[in-house]
């Protein structure tokens, strides 16, 4: 009988669902402490890839995570403790007996989870902290003891396997508001992790990648690494296509960031590179992640099509950069057509010297005397422009550029500007929050500096100003207009 199995009293041959069942109830009810470290180190012990289907496998590493996570909660000490055990376990292991290398692989994968509950997860936040120094030093270890040995040998599987999960703990056990001290140091050791133990890496390691301090120059580095890397696509794990995704998928990390200085850098390796291996970057790195109408993406990212000028500026002679040239090309058709059909033309019609001026007009026409149409709103306008996604949420407080390029471009002739008899110029109108949709009015964004422009309306008899005018009226008053200041 197994001691776990003799600690609980449980029939030798009882199952692991039904023992991990058994472990759970008996961390929740009362025990001294001596015997609840007893039971806890008879399960690290225990735990095991049971050859299960995976349903039952996750049923057993939630029973035993939340074993784990009720016995962390009772005491500052035993989670120190707790801590403190499962290191001391994991830093004894040699990996070089295959089974207990794959047993103390999951040993690392259920400490690294996140416990059963946000509240177990965070209660471990300060034994991270003091252990960080011997984490980072278990990490380290075993990413020299991976580079020195053969991806063949018995215990590289465990080894590899045990070396991704711990460092899930940087994203598991901080809170997701702090400790990014942590993060960005642990960050320092993610692309030898990722190269050696290429096969186990995920997108978490790949996410985790955004804390480095260098982070443009690793994501291209690590692009070079992975397209150089002579194995099948199924092969490289999971971290090779959530590179892909963060490179330039929907909401990409590295276009978020600013894709200049990672093809700043990639635009250097590129030349090295064989056809073969161009070819897989185009496949993996710029299709792959744009599945879903790739060529309307590309269209409405600048940065997507950053990164596709590049690899045409190599001049491949490939079937794939052909065809990354032709959907370069086709992009910029859709702009340039979209940009016809959506923006005013901007030709002909009256040239104002203030721009501000024209958008106090423009209030009067299009929303006053509704005679200029369409009548722009800018919530309709930012769920059909197709060429980026705008997001008044995030961008609300500022000009939103492509909306201030409307109300430039939109014409208005001589005809529109004869009809305007009265104008006022004052914050908070319509056409102002639809550039600014968050304006609070307290900024000289849309003041008035100039009245050169008064002679496009001739017919104007009444001019109201409230607080936004910066100019001398005597214009106005000269032509015999009715000025109202408040």
């Amino acid at each position: 009988m197994g001691k776990l199995q003799a600690l609980l009293q449980a029939n030798p041959d009882e199952e692991p669902l039904e023992l991990s069942q058994r472990l759970l109830n008996r961390l929740q009810s009362f025990m001294p402490e001596q015997a609840g470290h007893a039971l806890i180190e008879a399960s690290f012990e225990w735990v095991d890839d049971f050859g299960l289907d995976d349903e039952t496998n996750r049923r057993i590493d939630d029973r035993i995570n939340e074993a784990w996570s009720t016995f962390a909660l009772l005491t500052p000490e035993d989670r120190v403790w707790f801590y403190e055990t499962i290191l001391t376990y994991l830093e004894r292991e040699p990996f070089v007996e295959p089974e207990k290398a794959r047993q103390s692989a999951k040993l690392a994968e259920l400490f690294a989870l996140r416990k059963a509950s946000l509240e177990s997860s965070y209660a471990l936040r300060s034994e991270l902290r003091l252990q960080h120094p011997r984490l980072l030093e278990l990490l380290k270890n075993w990413i020299d003891r991976g580079a020195q040995t053969a991806p063949d040998s018995p215990g590289f599987p465990g080894l590899s396997r045990a070396a991704a999960a711990l460092f899930e703990v940087y994203f598991n056990h901080p809170h997701y508001m702090d400790d990014d001290d942590l993060r960005a140091e642990a960050a320092g050791l993610l692309p030898a992790l990722i190269r050696i133990f290429y096969a186990d890496c995920n997108h978490i390691h790949v996410y985790m990648l955004g804390y480095h301090g260098d982070y443009a120059r690793e994501t291209a580095l690590l692009i070079d690494f992975y397209v150089k890397l002579d194995r099948p696509r199924e092969k490289k794990g999971a971290a090779y296509l959530s590179l892909a995704s963060s490179f330039m998928g929907e909401g990409a990390a590295a276009l978020e960031r600013g894709v200049v200085p990672v093809l700043d850098v990639l635009g250097r390796l590129m030349k090295g590179w064989t056809d073969e291996e161009f070819d897989e970057f185009l496949d993996t790195f710029v299709y792959y992640p744009l599945l879903h109408q790739p060529l309307l993406q590309i269209a409405r990212s600048t940065e997507r099509r950053m990164v596709l000028d590049l690899a045409v500026r190599q001049q491949r002679r490939t079937s794939r950069a052909e065809e990354a040239a032709c959907t370069l090309e086709e992009a910029n058709r859709i702009i340039a057509q979209i940009e016809a059909e959506r923006m005013p033309s901007g030709e002909g019609g009256v040239r104002f010297a203030d721009f501000n001026f024209k958008l106090a007009v423009i209030e009067e026409l299009m929303y006053k005397q509704q005679v200029l149409r369409p009548r722009f709103d800018v919530g309709v306008f930012v769920q059909e422009y197709v060429l980026r996604e705008i997001s008044i949420a995030e961008e609300g407080d500022c000009p939103i550029p492509e909306v201030r390029e409307y109300f430039e471009r939109l014409v208005l002739t001589e005809q529109d500007l004869a009809r305007v008899t009265k104008l006022v110029i004052a914050g908070g109108q319509q056409v102002q929050l639809q550039i600014v949709p968050f304006w609070n009015g307290e900024d000289g964004m849309f003041d008035v500096h100039s009245l050169e422009d008064l002679k496009h309306l001739p017919n104007l008899r009444v001019l109201q100003t409230i607080g936004l005018l910066k100019a001398d009226a005597a214009p106005a008053v000269e032509r015999g207009i009715i000025l109202i200041q408040d």
